[in-house]
């Protein structure tokens, strides 16, 4: 994977991480009841070009939209639709956006109104197992720390780890090496230098880890119907520990 390490670079990228948490300001205001997930969609692509940055997931691989908004039982790519929120709901939001030749890429759970006490776990653990992989990324770890510390988090809360899918590289492409499993041993994986910018996203549900495919080629659910969260950060690598860009 390309490494960032000139100020120039790493400067840009916090300026694109800046414009993204933006975005996410704008969609945190805006999720309630009876909106729906294109509405949620058109508001973030609006923001991102008012900003003068540019989806990275629209058209990637043919991805129709510029978000992918998740909802419940839905783990990610979910496609935002006419589908309004209501009460009760979980929605999962996962943005990027290219600025300059930096590349972006996060993801949040929201609470639509009040949910059960379950929904209320699975997103704080899932949160917090978000911080412990943030935490174990610093020079001198392998990949295998980070994925390690998710697990241990999921494991510690009785929750399902999406296996199928992984955090990723980011900074210079919308995926790029290293993958970041969500489970793993701590000597796994390549070691963590300088200059990686890395997407780290614990996916975990209420049940069980296994997941299907819709027929829309896109929209990733849970097998048992569970409810599932998603948060993630980019992550740059530096000297002495690690950044979070957004």
């Amino acid at each position: 994977m390309p490494l960032i390490k000139t100020a120039t670079q790493q400067a840009d990228l916090r300026v694109a991480g800046g414009y993204l948490q933006q975005v996410f300001d704008l969609l945190n205001k805006s999720i309630k009841p009876g909106i729906s997930t294109e509405q949620l969609d058109q508001l973030a692509t609006d923001k991102m070009t008012s900003l003068g940055t540019k989806p990275s997931f629209l058209h990637y691989f043919g991805y129709p939209k510029s978000t992918c908004i998740s909802i419940n039982d839905q783990v990610i790519h979910g496609i935002p639709a006419e589908t309004t929120l209501k009460a009760g709901d979980i929605v999962t939001v996962d943005a990027g956006l290219w600025y300059k030749d930096v590349c972006v890429d996060a993801a949040r759970t929201y609470k639509v109104g009040t949910v059960t006490p379950d929904a209320e776990r699975l997103i704080r653990s899932t949160n917090q197992a978000l911080a412990a992989g943030v935490a174990a990324a610093v020079p001198g770890n392998r990949i295998g720390a980070i994925s390690h510390a998710v697990e241990q988090v999921a494991n510690k809360h009785h929750l399902g780890i999406v296996r199928n899918y992984t955090g990723h590289g980011v900074g210079t492409a919308v995926h790029e090496e290293p993958s970041i499993p969500n489970y793993g041993k701590p000597g796994d994986g390549i070691l963590i230098e300088p200059g990686m910018v890395l997407a780290i996203e614990p996916m975990l549900t209420l049940g069980g880890g296994e997941v299907i495919t819709l027929s829309d080629g896109w929209t990733v659910i849970t097998n048992d119907g569970s409810l599932a969260a998603q948060f993630e950060h980019t992550v740059l690598i530096t000297n002495n520990g690690q950044e979070v860009i957004v």
